[in-house]
C-alpha cells in the first residue's frame, strides 16, 4: 500500500541499517510506498474512509485520484489502465502478495481487518482493491484463491480468505537479510499511468526472484524516479547489481546500488533525514510490542499500588450499627 519515503539515515552503519530495514515496507504499490503491490491500492471509494492506512505515512490515496484533505494525489500510476482479466495465476499472485510476510504487517487496513476477524478478510473486500478490480467475475477470484498451495485458505462458504501459515515477527537476522537483498535503482524519469506496472515487469524480465518493487515517493506522494527492489535472497540481488550489460531504462543507464551502499552514501552526504518529514510507517509488530509493553507496565503499576482497605470492613461496621439498633429495639 504506499509511497516510500527516503529512509532517515543515521551516522553509524549499524543504526542506519536498522532504520533502513524498518523503513522497508511491502511493495508493489499502494499509496505511499506502494504496499499492496499496487498503486494506492485502496478499497472501493466507499471504503476509503475506513482504510486509513496502509503503511508508511498512513495516508491512503485511492486510485480514483480523489482529493485528500483538499489536495489531489500526486500518484500517477493508475490500475484502471490494466485490461480486464480472469487469469487465476495473476489473481493468486496478487492476493498472496497482500497476505505475504513482506506486506501484511505493513498494511494497516488489511492487518486490522484480519485481526478483528480471526485472520479472515471478505473476498469481496479484496476484490475492491484498485489492483484487483480488473479481475472479473468475483467467482474467478474465489476459484483462484482456492488454488493456493500453502499460504492461503478459503472459508467453507467461499466468502472469506486468510493466511494458513501463522505470521511471525522476523528475527533480527531475517530483517538484515531482507535489507541486504534490497537494491536501490534510480533513473525511471517522470511517472506515467503505467509506470508502476512497467517497472515491475522490467525487473521480472531479468529472471531473478523479485519479492517486491517499491516506487519511492516524497511527502507529497510524487514519484522520485527511483525504486527499492527486494530480491528473494542476497545472491539474486548481487547478480542483478553485477548484471552485464548494465540495465537500461528507455535508452538511459540506471544508477544501481545495494541498499546498504545507498544508506552509507546518504550518511556520508550528511542526509540524516528529519523526524518531522519522515513519518514512521505502520508496523503491526511494533504496534503489538508496544501494546504488550504497556500492558506489562500497567500490571507492574497495579502491583506497586498500596493495598486498599477492604470495603467489606466498612460494610461490617454498618452491620455493627444495625446490630446496635437491634439491641436497642430489644431493650425497648
Amino acid at each position: 500500500m504506499d509511497a516510500l519515503e527516503e529512509p532517515a539515515v543515521r551516522n553509524t552503519t549499524e543504526s542506519a541499517v536498522e532504520q533502513a530495514i524498518e523503513s522497508t515496507s511491502p511493495a508493489i504499490e499502494k499509496d505511499t510506498v506502494e504496499t499492496r503491490g499496487e498503486i494506492a491500492d485502496a478499497p472501493a471509494p466507499e471504503e476509503a474512509a475506513t482504510n486509513t492506512a496502509t503503511e508508511p505515512a498512513e495516508v491512503l490515496v485511492n486510485e480514483d485520484k480523489k482529493e485528500k484533505n483538499g489536495k489531489k494525489s500526486s500518484v500517477v500510476s493508475d490500475a484502471s489502465v490494466l485490461p480486464p482479466s480472469s487469469d487465476s495465476a495473476a489473481i493468486l499472485k496478487q492476493v498472496e502478495f497482500y497476505f505475504s510476510d513482506q506486506n501484511l504487517p505493513k498494511d494497516k487496513f488489511l492487518w486490522t481487518t484480519a485481526s478483528a476477524n480471526d485472520g479472515w478478510v471478505p473476498i469481496s473486500t479484496i476484490a475492491s482493491f484498485s489492483r484487483m478490480r480488473r479481475f472479473q467475475p468475483l467467482e474467478a477470484i474465489v476459484d483462484a484463491l482456492c488454488k493456493s498451495k500453502e499460504l492461503l485458505e478459503v472459508s467453507e462458504d467461499r466468502a472469506k480468505v486468510r493466511r494458513r501459515i501463522p505470521l511471525k515477527q522476523p528475527a533480527p537476522e531475517e530483517k538484515a537479510t531482507a535489507f541486504m537483498s534490497t537494491v536501490y535503482v534510480k533513473g525511471f524519469g517522470e511517472e506515467t499511468s503505467t509506470s508502476q506496472f512497467d517497472i515491475e515487469n522490467f525487473f521480472e524480465g531479468f529472471g531473478f526472484g523479485v519479492r517486491q518493487v517499491r516506487l519511492r515517493r516524497d511527502a507529497d506522494k510524487k514519484f522520485k524516479g527511483s525504486v527499492f527492489v527486494e530480491f528473494s535472497n542476497v545472491d539474486e540481488a548481487e547478480k542483478f547489481i553485477a548484471y552485464e550489460p548494465k540495465p537500461m531504462w528507455k535508452d538511459s543507464e540506471l544508477e544501481i546500488l545495494s541498499k546498504k551502499a545507498y544508506v552509507d552514501k546518504k550518511a556520508t552526504e550528511g542526509k540524516t533525514g528529519s523526524s518531522k518529514d519522515n513519518k514512521r510507517p505502520f508496523d503491526a509488530f511494533r504496534e503489538m510490542n508496544s501494546k504488550k509493553r504497556k500492558a506489562e507496565d500497567d500490571d507492574v503499576d497495579e502491583e506497586d499500588k498500596p493495598e486498599k482497605k477492604s470495603g467489606r470492613g466498612g460494610r461490617g461496621g454498618r452491620g455493627g450499627r444495625r446490630g446496635r439498633g437491634k439491641r436497642g429495639r430489644g431493650r425497648r
